[in-house]
């Protein structure tokens, strides 16, 4: 399987994939509108989706460690077609909840999967630059995702519409990736990596880990990436907060409308087409570290431009700024991960990190709303991007220790 055909096949699927699971956050004002939410329900929506995907990355990823990466992708992008679609059949809020919570654990079955199975079959020195362009595909998703969920919304006159139709390319990509791949053979590479263990050895210039001739162990992986990982998680949790909410901070404190509110976040994630592979090509030449690190100090100043920003040109160029500045840390991490751990263990490892990046997330959202509907938005925002500026500040002090 050659990762030059490889690589833009799953870059598609993933693009399909958050078609679907990405639809929520666009919508949210439609939805909030369509049953009267206040920002805490609003956040149980997102809550359900987001905890039940971190819940489920890491018994996906074991389940992909102990049988096939391959089937377990297949099956969960059909699965998520089909929750997805589920969605747009409910006529209550409390119906909503179970699909969501549906639609995350079968969306867990994505990302550590794939990103271990492409670990295997790209040469290491190019693992940054295959992964962030196989992140091209989410991140043109979440661009594209909000102006077709608000379109279809539009032309067929509810938003139930836009959660079916943008599941069938879902469903489409999962029979695909089955009959357009194989089981990856291991290269040479992969089998060193099968065998000895991946563990850095010191590494000042910060670039990627050397290894070490023993099996590695799960200390040595944690102390071979767990702070840069804490720091990313960190990133990660401020990230999916601000997401989650900002179309409706859009709309109350800009007074712009929902559906173009909706679009506009997309710029966020969308600027993924651009960050993620730079940061990615960044990270093979210059090191791991030093993207993560550098992501992480510019997020919290990017955000505070983004938060005050005024709605006209100056908007959304500044969401986009503080997009590819986010998304360059992407394929840093899971290229870091995947130089550490040996490829039998690697899709448990990186569903570790998924994990924890979603169940904070999600435990911490729907707080967020209910401290949005006491203080307002501004005050929780701004907060929460001086928090940002606070850790970036002390990572960069303490940088040569990490």
């Amino acid at each position: 399987m050659k990762s030059k055909t490889v690589i833009p096949l799953f870059a598609v699927a993933h693009f399909s994939h958050h078609l679907s699971t990405g639809v929520l956050s666009p919508l949210l004002p439609l939805l909030r509108e369509d049953m009267a939410l206040n920002y805490f329900q609003a956040g149980v929506l997102v809550s359900a989706l987001s905890l039940s995907y971190g819940f489920g990355q890491l018994p996906m990823a074991l389940l992909a460690d102990r049988f096939s990466e391959r089937a377990l992708v297949v099956v969960g992008l059909i699965g998520t077609a089909l929750a997805a679609a589920a969605v747009s059949m409910t006529s209550t809020y409390w119906q909503m909840v179970p699909c969501f919570i549906a639609l995350g654990l079968l969306g867990a079955t994505y990302h550590a999967p794939v990103s271990s199975f492409l670990s295997q079959v790209v040469p290491k020195g190019r693992r940054g630059q295959s992964l962030g362009t196989h992140t091209i595909g989410g991140s043109a998703s979440f661009l594209v995702t909000p102006v077709l969920a608000v379109t279809i919304a539009s032309w067929l006159g509810a938003w139930r519409w836009s959660f079916l139709v943008l599941a069938v390319p879902t469903l489409v990509m999962g029979v695909v990736v089955w009959f357009a791949t194989r089981e990856p053979r291991r290269t040479g590479q992969d089998a060193a990596e099968g065998e000895a263990a991946a563990v850095p050895s010191s590494n000042p210039g910060g670039g990627p880990a050397q290894l070490s001739p023993h099996t590695v162990t799960w200390k040595e992986i944690l102390a071979a990436v767990g702070t840069l990982a804490l720091l990313s998680i960190v990133m990660q949790v401020v990230l999916s907060s601000v997401h989650s909410y900002l179309p409706l901070y859009l709309v109350d404190r800009h007074a712009i409308s929902p559906e173009y509110a909706g679009i506009v976040v997309g710029l966020v994630a969308g600027a993924g087409v651009l960050g993620a592979p730079v940061g990615g090509a960044i990270s093979d030449r210059l090191g791991r570290k030093w993207v993560i690190l550098l992501s992480l100090a510019l997020a919290g100043p990017l955000l505070f431009a983004a938060l005050w920003a005024p709605a006209n040109v100056l908007l959304p160029l500044s969401l986009a700024v503080y997009g590819v500045s986010v998304s360059a840390r992407m394929p840093a991490m899971e290229s870091l991960i995947a130089d550490v751990v040996q490829p039998e263990k690697r899709a448990t490892a990186l569903g570790i990190y998924y994990l924890m990046g979603q169940e904070t997330s999600g435990v911490i959202t729907p707080l967020l709303g209910r401290l949005i509907d006491l203080g307002g938005p501004e005050s929780v925002f701004v907060t929460l991007a001086a928090g940002v500026c606070v850790v970036s500040v002390v990572a960069l002090v303490f940088r040569k220790r990490i």
